[in-house]
């Protein structure tokens, strides 16, 4: 009896091992599995886009209408373009770059990591200060002036960083500034929150930082107007959706995609006009 008992045991031991067996196979019938008769390239797509930190606000609204119309998701990273391309460089992942000045993209290049390529916009650089200029600061010859406090891009992670750091030296005022330099931020948004807290006295932005903002305001003067700078749109090549990627391209790139940049302040370059 006791031999009958363990041979039935046996046996229900033997099922449950078979029906275990049988439920692993039924596992990998799960979506996107030949099984479930859908494969991967069913699958939603997404690509990852690297921005500078300055084009946050238009960029994020072109990403929700380009996911809405395509279905394909966009990720952001964000931050000073020398972060991003160091990033870039390091992980070699990523479908999408736009940096803060095409000069910005000689790392890449060299590299031979750039794709396609099509220009946006342009990055005007303002001399900025608190709204109602509590220093009277009039030009850049005023950011010499003892006591003056002023906030620059830190010109190893930003364009606006290394550009006022070259306005400085060619006017040949850079020594005379430096002492008033109280803080050097490696984002735009950072110098912007110092300008509106009026931390500081001055500083040299973005114009298309100032749309919809009252605590600061531009010091109109002529002494940065040869030093536009023109923001691209570029694929990268180490990307693993390089039609989506193309597809982001183009949209951002678009006429319609102009209008959203224009909205946020920024002005077509001139291949877009």
């Amino acid at each position: 009896m006791k031999k009958f008992l363990s041979i039935i045991l046996s046996l229900i031991l033997l099922i449950g091992l078979l029906s275990m067996t049988g439920c692993g196979k039924k596992t990998a019938s799960e979506p996107g599995s030949p099984e479930s008769g859908s494969t991967t390239g069913d699958e939603a797509k997404s690509i990852i886009v690297y921005s500078g930190a300055g084009l946050r606000k238009p960029i994020e609204e072109l990403g929700k209408m380009f996911e809405d119309r395509t279905g394909i998701e966009v990720q952001f990273t964000y931050g000073g373009t020398a972060q991003l391309i160091g990033q870039i460089l390091t992980i070699d992942k990523g479908d999408v770059l736009l940096p803060g000045d095409v000069e910005e993209l000689k790392p890449l290049r060299e590299k031979d990591k750039v794709g396609a390529e099509k220009p946006v916009v342009y990055h005007i650089p303002i001399l900025a200060v608190p709204q109602g200029n509590p220093a009277n600061v009039k030009s850049l010859d005023d950011l010499k002036k003892s006591g003056i406090k002023i906030v620059l891009g830190d010109p190893e992670a930003n364009p606006i960083g290394k550009l006022s750091e070259k306005v400085l030296k060619e006017k040949g005022i850079f020594e005379e500034v430096e002492p008033n330099v109280v803080a050097r931020a490696a984002t735009v948004n950072e110098m912007f929150a110092y300008l509106a807290m009026k931390q500081v006295d001055a500083s040299i932005i973005w114009e298309d930082n100032l749309v919809g903002n009252e605590k600061i305001e531009i010091v109109e003067t002529s002494d940065l107007d040869k030093y536009v700078k023109k923001v691209p749109i570029v694929t990268l090549k180490c990307s693993k959706n390089p039609e989506e990627a193309t597809q982001f391209l183009d949209f951002v790139a678009s006429s319609e995609g102009i209008e959203v940049w224009e909205k946020w302040g920024f002005r077509p370059s001139a291949e877009d006009k």
